[in-house]
Order: C-alpha cells, then sequence, then structure tokens
C-alpha cells in the first residue's frame, strides 16, 4: 500500500481487513493486512475503537492528550498509534472513494448473497422472529438483505447498523426496494451508537471465519446492556463451536507450518542447522483459514464434537474457557483441528458451516495446524483447549493427547 502523506488534517480510519486476538499478557496483537502482528499493548482495543469513525490525526492527538497528556501512557500510545499507520490497519479515509477492499468491497457481498443457503437460513429465521410492529436492532447489516426481509415480515422499524462503507450502499438498497419508511441506516459501530428507543428484536449475522472473531459476544452483550428490551429476542440466540481432528496432506503441512521433523530434514538436505529458524517459529497449533472446497479433500481424521456452546441470550462475559476431546477413527496420526460452528437461529432453524457436508460456503474453514503431528491411540483422544478473551491465556487453540474418560 501507499505511504500516508501525514499531517494534523490527514483523515483516518481502520483498514476492513484485520484481526485481532489477546496474547497471554492481556495485550492486543493485531494481524494487520501487510502480514504482520503488531503487539498495540493491553489498551489496544479502546485505541482501535477511537477509530471506528474516520478521525483527523489532529483530533486523535488532541483526544490522547486530554485523556493522558499528564501520565507516562501518552508517548507509548502515540508509537502505537504510529505502528497501526505503518502496518496498514489505520489509512487515509479517501473523501468520495470508493469501496474497495474488506467488508467494503461489494464483492464480500455478492459472495455472501450467492451463499443462498447462509442468506436463505437467515431469511427464514428473521422471518419468523418477527412480529408486527416489533422495533428490530440489525447489527451489520451490510448490503441491507436481512433489513429489508424484516421490513416485509412486518417490522415496525429496523435500525439498519453498518461500520463499513458499503453502507452508503445498503441506504440505496433501501431505497430500490421501497423500505425507508421502516428502515433506517446508522453507520457506525454498534457499541458506539445510541437509539431513540429499545429493540424487541436482535439480528447480529456477524459470525466470522474463525466463528468469534468478529467479536459477536461483545457486540451480542453490548446490545442486551443497552440497546435491547429485557425480553428481547435473538437471531441467532445459540452458538456451538464444533471441533473436529484432521490429517492434511504433507504438501498442505509444508504450506503453512514446520517442526523439528522439517529442520532435520533441512540438515540432510543441505547440511545446515536451521534450528534458529525452529526457535523463533510458534510453538502450538497455527491458525489458518481455508475455503471449504479445499478442506473438503482433506481426510477427516474423527467425527466432529463440541467444542463450546454460548447462550446468547443469557452470557454474561464475553469470554470463552472449553475443551472436548476429540476421537480419532481409526486411531493414527492427527495433524490439524477444523474449527467450525452450527448457529442456533429461531425455533429449530439452524445454520451449521460443515465443509464436508457443504463445501460451497462464503464462509471459510478455521483450521489450527499442528507443527509437529501427533498420534492417538485407541484408549486415547486428543483434547482441544481453546480460550477467547480469557486473561493470562493466548487466544485460540491447543491440544495434548489423554487417556479416554480422563477429566
Amino acid at each position: 500500500m501507499p505511504e500516508i502523506d501525514l499531517s494534523p488534517d490527514t483523515v483516518l480510519r481502520l483498514a476492513p481487513n484485520f484481526r485481532t486476538r489477546l496474547d497471554a499478557a492481556g495485550h492486543v496483537l493485531v494481524d494487520s493486512p501487510a502480514g504482520t502482528v503488531v503487539d498495540i499493548g493491553p489498551r489496544g482495543f479502546a485505541i482501535l475503537s477511537m477509530f471506528s469513525q474516520p478521525l483527523t490525526l489532529g483530533d486523535a492527538v488532541e483526544r490522547l492528550e486530554a485523556e493522558l497528556g499528564g501520565s507516562t501512557e501518552f508517548a507509548p500510545t502515540m508509537n502505537v498509534v504510529n505502528m497501526l499507520i505503518e502496518e496498514n490497519t489505520l489509512i487515509a479515509a479517501e473523501a468520495g472513494g470508493a469501496p474497495t477492499s474488506g467488508w467494503a468491497d461489494p464483492i464480500e457481498h455478492a459472495r455472501m448473497l450467492h451463499d443462498d443457503r447462509r442468506t436463505g437460513d437467515f431469511i427464514a429465521a428473521v422471518s419468523a422472529a418477527v412480529r408486527p410492529g416489533d422495533v428490530v436492532l440489525d447489527i451489520g447489516t451490510g448490503s441491507g438483505v436481512l433489513a429489508v426481509a424484516l421490513a416485509r415480515a412486518g417490522a415496525g422499524r429496523v435500525y439498519a447498523v453498518e461500520a463499513s462503507d458499503i453502507a452508503a450502499v445498503a441506504g440505496r438498497v433501501f431505497e430500490a426496494n421501497g423500505v425507508t419508511d421502516r428502515v433506517t441506516l446508522v453507520p457506525g459501530w454498534s457499541r458506539q451508537i445510541e437509539l431513540p428507543e429499545r429493540a424487541d428484536l436482535l439480528v447480529a449475522e456477524v459470525i466470522g471465519n474463525e466463528p468469534l472473531e468478529e467479536e459477536i459476544l461483545e457486540t451480542t452483550l453490548d446490545a442486551r446492556r443497552r440497546l435491547l428490551k429485557p425480553e428481547a429476542r435473538l437471531v441467532p440466540h445459540a452458538l456451538d463451536l464444533l471441533a473436529r481432528p484432521l490429517l492434511l496432506p504433507e504438501a498442505e503441512i509444508r504450506q503453512r507450518v514446520f517442526g523439528r521433523a522439517a529442520v532435520e530434514r533441512w540438515h540432510d538436505l543441505y547440511r545446515i542447522d536451521f534450528q534458529p529458524l525452529l526457535d523463533v517459529a510458534a510453538v502450538g497449533p497455527v491458525y489458518t483459514v481455508t475455503e471449504g472446497e479445499v478442506v473438503t479433500t482433506w481426510p477427516p481424521a474423527g467425527p466432529p464434537a463440541v467444542l463450546a456452546s454460548v447462550d446468547l441470550a443469557a452470557f454474561e462475559e464475553a469470554s470463552v474457557r472449553a475443551f472436548t476431546d476429540l476421537v480419532v477413527d481409526p486411531p493414527g496420526r492427527v495433524n490439524a483441528v477444523a474449527v467450525t460452528f452450527r448457529a442456533h437461529l429461531y425455533h429449530g432453524i439452524t445454520h451449521t458451516l460443515d465443509p464436508w457436508k457443504w463445501p460451497s460456503s462464503s464462509w471459510a474453514t478455521s483450521v489450527w495446524v499442528l507443527p509437529e503431528p501427533v498420534e492417538v491411540g485407541p484408549e486415547s483422544a486428543l483434547r482441544a483447549y481453546y480460550h477467547r478473551r480469557v486473561a493470562g491465556q493466548p487466544d485460540g487453540l491447543t491440544v495434548e493427547v489423554v487417556d479416554r474418560g480422563v477429566g
């Protein structure tokens, strides 16, 4: 990407295609669009939230000076802002620029509309859930498809919230389909908006390839506390994370991770010791995202199991600590674990991401690849641990082989 010519009047905004996670020390890590990992410290989410709407660099500095000017945090925080700019996570908001990437890219929304199983399931669910005259909060409206469906199904007022530049397109979709009398476009992040009234129904189709990466937990919890009526209905109302052991082909493994066996192989080939390369490599499973059409060609090493279940209408902490024991059948090697989901939408309507059953999906599959394969015998299981926003634990998945029946 081109370098930004910075001045106090430069308008900055968040790039649409980055991912966040926590390390064991509670620091926010950003997987940047530039392909780098940026440690933005324990206040990272507050810094990112400051740029949830376009903001001039000068205004950002003034806000930070007002908040931190008398403390030792000001200089490190400004360093974080500079790093985010350098790694293309904060980008210039071009006046009048067309949406071209991430969730602002029309192609992303076309992919979801082409996915008629996904979109059809959600339309069926929201149409069943809405009641005549309901006030509805639609978070992440995108192209506006669910907001239009809600209006047609009888909603009295739909607040369609969208943070990316595709919001302007959604507004035109509402006009083209004659629902502007019932649908109000609300540009911005749901956690930073206010509504004139609380909603009877929440629709939040903010499930990511890594199911929780689009912060459905944080978003839903905030909406329940500030924007919904006490007995509001939710679509989806529950979410299961599903884990499945895999045995990837060696060619696929080599493109994603390496371990001790690779270093030994290179030594045999080149007579060079590459242990220093291994010393700086990831120790545990490496997170990758792969399209379902590819994943469906990888042989599962066992059946799926529920890794975690979240009741979106009742949970009180936006964190997950869970584990499950994966059966390997037949017993043998495992070198990866896929994490998918089952979304409980409304009254028995569900949507499951399962690339072995439905390989064509607009969702890619989250796969954690092990640096070294593990052997799982007939009396053993592969225990998969999952952490999300847990103090003292890095986000992600780890595994170990355990005896079956051991708690």
